[in-house]
């Protein structure tokens, strides 16, 4: 059974691999909406842009980049007990910070640091990654609550999108047509549209729970769908094959029956 308690935490994170595969971003956003439905304040990030390939998926716009939340950081380290106090101004149009040090003390700009904002949130879920050193630039989540999500959770399930299922439906949490539609593009991606020797009996009825629930299984596709261009407007016309003039005389061979004659053996 996939146990995470989710009752204790009002803002969570969820945290995706540099290099993510369809089904653990189809599963980060299925989460996302589900828990933003329960009350949950919740943002995804991904330190690598999203490409085309995840524009099918419902709230992918939503996805940050950055761990850190939009605070800009300074700090001054091994010199905090040199600075006594600090203030802006913005006489000059432009913003400036002035930090004014302490009676006979000289503060050393080469040793000031600018950090992003520190990510806090009372539960951070990583998809779909087994490590924290997978990711980059995770200062901001040391000494914080992390929980691995990924296959090891339920070795024998499909893909990360059933487990995702599994869990909403223990959990009891929401789920809408939205969040049906971007699992059931996860489970059909990840197991190569139910191909996947992983599948299993627990894959179909997923994905027929899902189906149930209002999953749209495939988008209807119409030119629209289609860059400006890439259809024609109009049917080309079609040449018409050459016609001899009607007073040409033909070969009179024409009219002969065709006999193929080959090498005589004697």
């Amino acid at each position: 059974m996939i146990k995470i308690d989710f009752s204790q935490s009002s803002k969570i994170s969820i945290l995706l691999p540099t290099t993510p595969l369809f089904d653990a971003v189809a599963s980060a956003l299925a989460l996302k909406l589900s828990l933003e439905l329960a009350g949950k304040q919740v943002s995804v990030h991904c330190q690598t842009p999203m490409t085309v390939d995840f524009n099918r998926l419902i709230g992918i716009n939503t996805i940050g980049g950055s761990l850190g939340d939009r605070n800009l950081i300074i700090t001054f380290p091994g010199q905090t007990d040199l600075v006594d106090k600090v203030s802006y101004n913005m006489d000059t149009g432009e913003l400036q910070l002035v930090v004014v040090p302490k009676p006979d003390c000289v503060i050393d700009p080469s040793k000031l640091k600018i950090v992003s904002g520190a990510l806090i949130s009372d539960l951070n879920i990583l998809i779909g990654i087994s490590d924290l050193s997978e990711l980059t630039n995770t200062e901001s989540l040391v000494n914080q609550k992390l929980i691995y999500f990924n296959n090891s959770l339920a070795p024998n399930a499909s893909s990360l999108s059933e487990i995702t299922t599994e869990l909403l439906k223990l959990q009891n949490l929401p789920l809408n047509s939205d969040i049906a539609t971007n699992l059931m593009q996860g489970l059909t991606k990840a197991t190569n549209g139910f191909t996947s020797n992983k599948v299993s009996k627990n894959t179909f009825d997923t994905a027929s729970w899902l189906m149930d629930k209002g999953s749209r299984h495939q988008d209807e596709i119409s030119a629209s769908s289609f860059p400006t261009g890439s259809i024609p407007s109009s049917p080309q016309p079609i040449s018409q094959p050459t016609t001899h003039d009607s007073t040409s005389v033909a070969d009179p061979d024409w009219y002969e029956p065709k006999i193929y004659r080959g090498t005589t053996v004697t």
